[in-house]
C-alpha cells in the first residue's frame, strides 16, 4: 500500500504513518492533523477543567492521527502532545492516569512512564474492546487506543506505542 501523506503539523513524526500501521488499516484524514488546546480537552468528559489543567501543565501543542480498518471496523486513534516541560508533561500524563477507567493490563513499561488499560469498546453496535496506552517521553505524552469487535489485542496498541516512542529518540 501506497504511504498515504498526513496533513502537515508540528508534531506529525509522532503519529503513524501509513506504512507503521496493522495489515488492512488506513489514515482518516478527516480526523487527522493538528489540535489546539481547546480540541485536545473537548475528548475529556470534563473539558473545561481539561483545558484549565492543559494549560497549567504547559500544554503547547498536539497532533491527532485516527486511522481504520473498513473490512473490520478496527479503529486506532493517537494523540501525541507537547509540553513546555517534561514535569508539566509528567503532571499532566499523572492526573490522567488516575482518572483512567478500565482493567489495567500488566507488562513492560513504554518510554518513561506508562500504562495499559482494556475496556468494553464504548458507543459499539457489536460488542468489543478499547485498550488504551497512555505514556511519556521527555516533554511528549500519548495516547494510542486501538478498538476491536470481539476483542482488541494489547500487543496491538503496544507496537504501536513502542514504535512512537522509539521514533521520538530519533527526532
Amino acid at each position: 500500500m501506497p504511504d498515504i501523506v498526513l496533513p502537515e503539523g508540528p508534531l506529525r513524526e509522532l503519529v503513524p504513518a501509513s506504512k507503521d500501521l496493522p495489515p488492512g488499516m488506513v489514515p482518516v484524514l478527516a480526523g487527522t492533523g493538528p489540535r489546539d488546546v481547546a480540541a485536545v480537552a473537548g475528548y475529556s468528559a470534563d473539558p473545561a477543567k481539561a483545558q484549565q489543567l492543559l494549560v497549567a501543565h504547559g500544554f503547547t501543542s498536539s497532533y491527532v492521527g485516527q486511522y481504520a480498518d473498513p473490512a473490520t471496523g478496527r479503529v486506532l486513534s493517537v494523540v501525541a502532545s507537547r509540553f513546555a516541560t517534561a514535569a508539566g508533561a509528567t503532571a499532566d500524563l499523572t492526573g490522567d492516569l488516575a482518572v483512567s477507567t478500565g482493567t489495567v493490563v500488566p507488562g513492560e513499561a513504554v518510554g518513561e512512564q506508562s500504562e495499559v488499560r482494556r475496556q468494553p469498546l464504548p458507543q459499539a453496535k457489536t460488542p468489543g474492546e478499547l485498550v488504551t496506552v497512555r505514556f511519556r517521553s521527555g516533554v511528549t505524552t500519548w495516547l494510542v487506543a486501538y478498538g476491536s469487535s470481539p476483542t482488541a489485542d494489547p500487543a496491538v496498541a503496544l507496537g504501536v506505542a513502542r514504535l512512537l516512542v522509539e521514533r521520538a529518540g530519533r527526532t
